[in-house]
């Protein structure tokens, strides 16, 4: 799949328009398997077959076109590789893999969680391996440096939850339905921490042994703005209705706390288990 490819529709006027990021990806994730897909021009449901490069909502037909950002006339770049530190997925699409004990990589993770005064006990630390979720993460990762021209997008950030939780967040990343439950004063959104000790504390529910369970996440926070509560997406940086901010935040300056509001915005890169 190609971080550079741009999905537009033909307007009436004959001018076309492009699609934004996440519809951009869901089109062009639709072609890569043949797929027909749901989208939405102008807030009406339509069906589109990105092979034939049409939609329609039963009505009228629209026009696709896939235009090629780089100007070079390929337009497939090689599929976003897996980091090369995993273990062999096997083609299993999830893996959960123990970090040991005393590895670099482990140490690497325990200084993120202490290094802002939060005092742990951590039993485990385990690496989710999901390949699909990565791949759309990356393929989101470029549409967004495209769009915003920098790469300062991205964050490491902390998301406590519940036991209950942890095998839809494994498997699905992180869904606002079931995020929302823990207060939505800042909007609609999953919500993730810059401290991990407000994650750890607030958020990290024991189970009946009294472990708890928190993300270190990679979080796509691209060009954000403050919150409010009722968000579902967020605010318009400019008149342009489509030209939204990325994500928003508790406060601009310095934020605590950062929402988003699309499922492949943030990876669950490691679960850390702790008293």
């Amino acid at each position: 799949v190609s971080g550079l490819v741009e999905w537009q529709y033909q307007n009436p006027s004959g001018s076309t328009v492009p699609f934004d990021i996440y519809m951009n990806l869901k089109l062009e994730e639709a072609l890569e398997k043949k797929q027909q897909v749901k989208i939405q021009i102008n807030n009406r449901d339509f069906d589109a077959d990105p092979e034939q490069r049409k939609a329609s909502d039963g009505r009228n037909f629209i026009e696709l076109l896939r235009k090629d950002l780089k100007g070079d006339g390929t337009s497939v770049s090689p599929e976003n590789p897996l980091p090369s530190h995993w273990d062999d997925m096997k083609n299993d699409i999830v893996k959960l893999v123990p970090v040991a004990a005393g590895s670099q990589e482990h140490t690497d993770v325990t200084a993120n969680l202490t290094q802002s005064g939060l005092s742990l006990t951590i039993i485990s630390i385990e690496r989710v391996q999901n390949s699909c979720l990565w791949q759309s993460f990356q393929l989101l990762k470029k549409q967004m440096e495209h769009k915003n021209k920098h790469s300062n997008n991205e964050k490491v950030l902390f998301h406590g939850t519940s036991a209950d939780s942890i095998d839809l967040i494994n498997t699905k990343g992180f869904n606002r339905s079931y995020a929302g439950r823990n207060g939505a004063v800042y909007g609609n959104g999953s919500y993730f921490a810059v401290n991990p000790a407000y994650s750890a504390k607030s958020y990290a529910k024991p189970d009946n042994q009294g472990l708890k369970r928190m993300y270190q996440a990679r979080v796509l926070v691209g060009d954000f703005t403050q919150g409010s509560s009722g968000l579902i997406v967020p605010p318009p940086k400019s008149g342009q209705s489509t030209d939204l901010y990325d994500s928003v935040t508790d406060n601009k300056n310095p934020p605590s706390m950062f929402v988003v509001f699309n499922d492949i915005q943030a990876y669950p890169e490691y679960l850390i288990t702790f008293t």
